[in-house]
């Protein structure tokens, strides 16, 4: 599997607790990929990079490899 949902991603690696955070993360602009703000449904792949605003404080992450389950905590 080479894509993969940006909710999906974020929450599978555990940026937030539920899916649904995630998404309405994305759908608030809060989470960027390349610079632009994605829906949820935005395909990410490996090599982007993903910038998360939780309140005043910004979190990056580049993506080395897309997770086939969520990781454990």
């Amino acid at each position: 599997r080479e894509i993969l949902r940006i909710d999906k991603y974020i929450w599978s690696i555990r940026i937030y607790k539920t899916r649904s955070l995630a998404t309405e993360a994305c759908k608030s602009g809060r989470v960027t990929v390349a610079e632009k703000e994605c829906k949820p449904s935005r395909a990410i792949k490996v090599g982007e990079e993903i910038l998360v605003r939780k309140g005043a404080i910004h979190f990056s992450w580049k993506v080395l490899e897309l997770p086939k389950s969520r990781v454990g905590a």
